[in-house]
């Protein structure tokens, strides 16, 4: 959102250039349905630690039967652990080709749940918002 006005005197608009805190999610999709796994909401930003860590505690262990991972080239996704974590515990993983997002069907549900936070009433919480998402 942009304002203009004389030097020198403040713009009033409805909004704050200002942004909140940042929330962030990860979490695994099974092919062909809007069922998110191991959904994992946080403040602030992700790092290969952190989605290591996610990987083991709460992915791994989510997953039934052995599993295909398909994972972006993101620079936390460090192959060489992620591949080591993954394969341990009798699953296989698939890295996309560099700049492939269209291939990565999550990024197309993280898109829809940005746009559904975007027009959100205020006060509906993320969760809320996540479980209507999967609910549709």
């Amino acid at each position: 959102m942009y304002g203009w006005s004389k030097r020198g005197e403040r713009v009033y608009g409805e909004r704050q250039g200002k942004r909140g805190k940042k929330e962030n999610l990860v979490a695994g999709r099974r092919k062909n349905k809007k069922e998110l796994i191991a959904p994992m909401l946080f403040s602030g930003s992700l790092n290969a630690e952190g989605f290591e860590g996610w990987l083991e505690l709460y992915l791994i262990p989510a997953l039934t039967i052995p599993s295909v991972l398909i994972m972006d080239n993101a620079p936390i996704h460090r192959k060489t652990r992620i591949k080591k974590i993954v394969e341990e515990a009798g699953h296989t993983v698939l890295f996309l080709p560099t700049y492939s997002p269209d291939l990565n069907d999550i990024e197309h549900d993280f898109s829809a749940l940005k746009r559904a936070r975007t027009y959100a009433s205020p006060g509906v919480s993320i969760d809320e918002i996540i479980r209507n998402y999967c609910v549709a």
